[in-house]
């Protein structure tokens, strides 16, 4: 096994350094790790919520989005042309994967006036694999954050509001839960645990 010289990773660490500033790549593109967002309001569904935010396309969060509405988008595919866009400007979309492209479903939102995106798989059974959310190659140009979940996680959070007579949810996005035990974290008692 051979060890690197300090020399050597120096200039390993430099070039890096030099990738990151000088070649203007976001920061979250460079890791590849979950995201987390908390449903403030309604309380029954007070959890935190893993998710996969796209891998190449949109932009990255650049900013803590605090109390935050969360509109279920009508339709819920978000592929045709939204009902209620008049809920839209200023907060974060829920979608219901399927019928288009991760890329055309965020597109639309942002051009209702979005500022993110939170697509929930088509499966209600899925409770544990997160999809990732890759540009389709037909040259949209997406300019906010999206976020994958599971469909348990999204079909729960959508029955909630419908039970409750609610046309949004309260959320914080994203949470930094870097040093926090997997075992502290409050998830949904629904998520298979990982």
């Amino acid at each position: 096994m051979r060890f690197l010289s300090l020399f050597e990773l120096f200039v390993s660490l430099g070039i890096l350094v030099y990738v990151i500033v000088c070649v203007e790549i976001p920061a979250w593109k460079l890791f590849d790790h979950d995201v987390y967002f908390k449903v403030v309001d309604p309380a029954e569904i007070g959890y935190y919520y893993r998710a996969s935010p796209a891998k190449d396309f949109g932009k990255g969060f650049n900013k803590y989005f605090e109390h935050t509405l969360l509109v279920v988008a009508d339709p819920v595919q978000g592929c045709s042309e939204l009902v209620n866009s008049h809920k839209i400007p200023g907060n974060f979309i829920l979608v219901e994967r399927g019928e288009c492209s991760f890329v055309e479903k965020i597109a639309r939102c942002e051009e209702a006036g979005a500022i993110g995106v939170i697509v929930y798989d088509n499966n209600p059974d899925n409770r544990s694999n997160l999809v990732a959310m890759i540009d389709d190659d037909r040259g949209i140009e997406v300019n906010i954050p999206s976020l994958f979940i599971v469909g348990s996680d999204g079909f729960h959070i959508r029955r909630a509001l419908e039970r409750n007579s609610l046309e949004s949810a309260i959320i914080n996005v994203p949470i930094n839960m870097t040093y926090v035990p997997e075992h502290q974290i409050r998830k949904p008692p629904w998520t298979k645990t990982l």
